[in-house]
C-alpha cells in the first residue's frame, strides 16, 4: 500500500457498547493487516458521522470503518458518497441491517475488524431520497437498508431506547404489538419510473435496497443490494384472514429466500377501492419510486431512525455508488 492507502479512519457512536474493544481492537488489528494507527473520530448528536467521514477522506485515508448501528453507517456512507474510499462496517447497534445482509460478523467485533481491514471490496447500491415533512420542509437524504411511511415507523418510535440496549431487536416486538392494535392504514398514491400511479390503502409503504431484517427474517426476497433496483412493498393485511395470509408468504420467504411462481404476487397496476379484496402484500420494482400521503402526514423512517411525518418523498437507486468491505 502507499502511504495514503495504508492509513485508516474509525468512526464511531460513543454511545453504543463495545466501543472501548473497537479501540483497543482495531489497534492491533491494523498492526496485524499492515495499516497505520487509526485515527478515531467520535460521532456527535449534531453530526452523526458525514462530517467526521468526510474529514477523514480529506486528512487521506484508504478506509473509513463505522462502528454503531445502522443510523452510524448510514451517516459515514453519506460522507463517502464520490470520495472512492471503501468503508468497513463493525455492528454495535440494534438492528444492524446492512451487517446481516452483507454477512457482516455480528458481536464479534475483532471479526468484523478483521473484515474491513483485510477483506475483499464490493460495490453496492446507494439509495437517495427527497422527502417533504409534515410542516412543509424538504430533506435530502441517503439509506442503505430501507425507508417507510406507515406502520414501521410509528414500531420504531414506539420502540423505547432503554429496552433496546438491555435486550436489543427483541424490544421491537411489544412496539410492533403495540402498534398493530392501535395502528391505521395510511392512504397513499406511488408509481415506479414511468408506470401508472397505484394509490391504496396499506399499513406500511417501504423501498427497500435489500430485504433481510432481524432473526434472519427475509421480507424481500428478490432484493439484491447491488443489482440497479428498488424493491417496493405494500403492506395492505386487514383482519385476521389477510395478517395470516402476510404471515404465511414472508414464513415461506424466510424459509425458502425465495417466492415460487405460484406464490409470485400479482404485479399489474391497478387501483384499489374500500369495496374490493386486495392481496395483503404487494411487491414491485424499479430504479426510482414517487409516492404521496394523503389525508394526513405519516411516520417516516429510514435505516430503522425515525425521521419524523412525511407527506411525499421521491427515492431513486444510485447504482453501486458506494464500496463496502465484505467477507472473502
Amino acid at each position: 500500500m502507499s502511504s495514503a492507502q495504508s492509513r485508516l479512519a474509525v468512526v464511531y457512536n460513543p454511545t453504543k457498547g463495545g466501543v472501548d474493544e473497537v479501540r483497543r481492537r482495531a489497534a492491533e488489528r491494523a498492526a496485524q493487516h499492515g495499516w497505520t494507527d487509526p485515527v478515531f473520530y467520535e460521532t456527535t448528536e449534531e453530526d452523526p458521522g458525514t462530517g467526521q467521514a468526510a474529514e477523514a477522506v480529506e486528512g487521506g485515508v484508504g478506509l473509513v470503518i463505522a462502528c454503531g448501528g445502522d443510523g452510524t453507517v448510514r451517516s459515514v456512507a453519506q460522507g463517502l458518497i464520490g470520495k472512492g474510499v471503501p468503508m468497513g462496517v463493525v455492528p454495535l447497534g440494534t438492528g444492524n441491517l446492512l451487517a446481516r445482509n452483507l454477512d457482516i460478523p455480528l458481536d464479534d467485533v475483532d471479526r468484523a475488524l478483521r473484515v474491513a481491514m483485510s477483506g475483499r471490496s464490493r460495490s453496492i447500491d446507494l439509495g437517495e431520497v427527497r422527502y417533504t415533512d409534515g410542516a412543509g420542509e424538504s430533506h435530502d437524504d441517503v439509506f442503505l437498508v430501507m425507508l417507510g411511511a406507515g406502520m414501521d415507523a410509528d414500531m420504531i418510535a414506539g420502540t423505547d431506547d432503554r429496552l433496546k440496549a438491555r435486550v436489543g431487536w427483541l424490544a421491537y416486538v411489544g412496539a410492533f404489538a403495540n402498534t398493530l392494535l392501535r395502528g391505521h392504514r395510511i392512504k397513499v398514491e406511488y408509481s415506479l419510473d414511468d408506470g401508472p400511479e397505484i394509490h391504496t390503502r396499506a399499513r406500511t409503504l417501504l423501498v427497500a435496497n435489500c430485504g433481510m431484517l432481524q432473526a434472519g427474517m427475509i421480507l424481500l426476497p428478490d432484493a439484491v443490494v447491488d443489482d440497479g433496483l428498488l424493491d417496493v412493498l405494500a403492506l395492505r393485511a386487514k383482519g385476521p384472514l389477510g395478517w395470516a395470509q402476510a404471515g404465511a408468504v414472508l414464513a415461506h420467504h424466510t424459509f425458502q429466500h425465495r417466492l415460487k411462481p405460484v406464490l409470485r404476487m400479482d404485479s399489474t397496476p391497478g387501483t384499489d377501492t374500500e369495496g374490493r379484496r386486495t392481496r395483503p402484500l404487494d411487491f414491485r420494482q424499479g430504479v426510482a419510486v414517487t409516492a404521496r400521503v394523503l389525508e394526513k402526514p405519516a411516520s417516516f423512517q429510514i435505516d430503522g431512525e425515525e425521521c419524523g411525518t412525511v407527506t411525499e418523498f421521491v427515492a431513486r437507486i444510485k447504482r453501486r455508488g458506494l464500496t463496502v468491505r465484505v467477507s472473502h
